[in-house]
């Protein structure tokens, strides 16, 4: 059973200027054809009258006006026809001549922004058949330049372990030599090698979300709870506690659980830098008005410019340097929630002060997704 027509020849060979030349010309013949056969008409009718009537001066004058009212009619009506017919032939035609480009629209608006797989040649129309084409070239040099760039981050981070692996122990060996405090030193290189560490994890995970692999992940059991003891280990040291909330018994996405884990440690993580001693971070997994779920965590530290949250989200920018980092955290997290077609908002506390980072998850199964701009 075939969903659509099967195309006829000219269909399958005819370029879309073809396809516009046969059909301006099939309306200018439709419109001259019948503006001949009213004529005619109205000629046999008048040369009837002449030949069988015997005119006098008031009938003459009678038919005169008569023939040419008729013939303004015989003008104006076969012209308004003709628009009609015109453009409702038009209306067909663009829809014949736009629907291979209106197929390669809806296949382009369905695609997910990592898949760059090659389209399927389904159309014989020269001209999008040259577009599919030159499109197919761009996807492969791009996919191809993305797998170089991955690959070299890759490198990098990965050449990057022993050094660092060297200068700590060269610290660590100045400390115990020369008596000298390197701790903030130690600190900062394990900090710098815990962020390759986390670029590592998100190069070799993140190729296999944008090949398709996607599992179900719970947030609460497979996320939250493995992680918990180990981030109120790092709140304790500034005596912080964590509030671990949820609103929902299903709080399942499609994704990769060890890169929400890393999305949910920086967020936390985060929480912990700019949240004062001795306060609360909010952990909240509640549903989404639309389907699908959030993620939400919040400090009741001092709070953030909304304006320069663009800002905030770029890789090495850290607006405020009293709190340490290399400004990676969030980047990191902007690139987790992408992999996983998620929605990232960071914005102050409506009913304190402070900051709050939402993470929206759609719904795995009807793909629908919308948000809402009220913070929760």
């Amino acid at each position: 059973m075939r969903l659509f027509p099967r195309p006829s020849p000219l269909e399958r060979t005819a370029s879309i200027r073809t396809r516009l030349i046969l059909t301006l010309g099939c309306i200018l013949l439709a419109c001259q054809l019948l503006s001949v056969i009213w004529l005619w008409h109205e000629s046999e009718e008048q040369i009837q009258l002449l030949v069988e009537q015997t005119l006098t001066e008031k009938n003459l004058n009678q038919d005169i006006a008569l023939e040419v009212n008729e013939a303004i009619a015989s003008l104006s009506i076969p012209s308004l026809v003709m628009v009609v017919a015109s453009l409702l032939m038009c209306a067909h035609a663009v829809n014949w001549i736009t629907r291979p480009l209106m197929i390669l629209q809806d296949e382009l608006h369905n695609r997910t922004a990592e898949n760059l797989d090659p389209l399927q040649q389904r159309s014989d129309v020269t001209e999008v058949a040259a577009v599919i084409a030159s499109m197919n070239q761009l996807f492969t040099r791009f996919s191809e330049s993305l797998r170089r760039d991955r690959l070299f981050a890759s490198n990098v981070a990965h050449e990057l372990r022993t050094p660092l692996a060297g200068i700590r122990l060269s610290l660590e060996l100045h400390e115990q030599v020369h008596h000298i405090d390197c701790q903030p030193l130690i600190k900062r290189v394990d900090h710098l090698t815990k962020t390759i560490e986390q670029l590592l994890l998100l190069a070799r995970v993140g190729n296999e979300l944008a090949a398709g692999h996607y599992e179900s992940v719970s947030l609460i059991d497979d996320v939250i709870t493995p992680k918990q003891e180990e981030l109120e280990e790092m709140a304790a040291i500034r005596h912080q506690q964590l509030d671990w909330q949820s609103d929902t018994q299903d709080g399942t996405v499609l994704g990769n659980v060890t890169l929400l884990q890393l999305l949910l440690r920086n967020l936390v993580e985060n929480a912990y830098r700019y949240g004062p001693e001795h306060s609360t971070i909010t952990v909240r997994v509640t549903p989404h008005a639309c389907g699908g779920c959030e993620l939400i965590v919040a400090d009741e530290g001092p709070g953030i410019n909304e304006s320069q949250v663009g800002e905030l989200t770029r890789a090495f920018v850290r607006l405020d340097t009293r709190y340490g980092g290399i400004g990676l955290g969030l980047s990191i997290v902007t690139r987790i929630v992408q992999l996983h077609h998620g929605e990232f908002f960071l914005e102050n506390r409506r009913d304190r002060t402070g900051t709050q980072a939402r993470v929206v998850f759609k719904h795995h199964s009807d793909g629908i997704i919308c948000y809402d701009d009220d913070a929760t």
